[in-house]
């Protein structure tokens, strides 16, 4: 007869099984249960000081607070215009309001696909062309990744929760003429 071994659950473990909770950390029996040792980390040899001034690290937090700075303002229109195109196709926001951020082509696309979902009767209006009261959805913009492609060239992606689902909405910012524009589009 082959060996088995038995399991023994503690009220605890059964608990957390039911709940969806964290499992409790096993340990092997016979074993303290110990934390891993903690090794203090030392600066590398050779490395610049940081308190030079003028020198290359004084040049490069300056730059990197410029770009830090750049990438919260592109955050900050990818999030803008993200919601506002959710909110668009919802039926709670004029399609008018996005003619500043976007270029013509997703402009036009956006406009199509606002006017199938109407036609569907999945966001309805009232006869007067404004969004009917119930059709007013609150998008809450979760998170927005933004990623330098090129210069004056971002690519973004944000996710966004409406009352209904999760949708991702993935944009291409570009500098034209001193304004940023939203030159691609995607919306999941």
């Amino acid at each position: 007869m082959p060996a088995t071994t038995q399991l023994h659950r503690s009220p605890t473990a059964q608990l957390a099984q039911v709940s969806g909770a964290p499992r409790p950390l096993l340990t092997p029996p016979g074993q303290p249960a110990v934390p891993a040792p903690v090794i203090p980390l030392r600066p590398g040899i050779g490395t610049a000081p940081d308190s030079f001034p003028g020198g290359p690290s004084a040049r490069s937090d300056r730059v990197s607070a410029e770009d830090q700075e750049l990438s919260r303002r592109i955050s900050g229109i990818a999030r803008s215009v993200a919601q506002g195109a959710l909110e668009v196709l919802g039926g709670s926001r004029p399609l008018q309001q996005m003619a500043r951020w976007l270029d013509q082509e997703n402009y036009e696309r956006l406009q199509l696909r606002t006017n199938l979902v109407r036609c569907v009767g999945i966001a309805p209006a009232s006869p007067a062309g404004l969004p009917a009261a119930s059709a007013h959805r609150h998008i809450v913009v979760r998170s927005a990744r933004v990623c330098p492609v090129g210069p004056g060239v971002f690519e973004a992606s944000v996710v966004a929760f409406d009352q209904k689902r999760v949708r991702a909405v993935a944009l291409r910012i570009e500098l034209r003429r001193g304004a940023w524009r939203v030159t691609a589009l995607e919306i999941g």
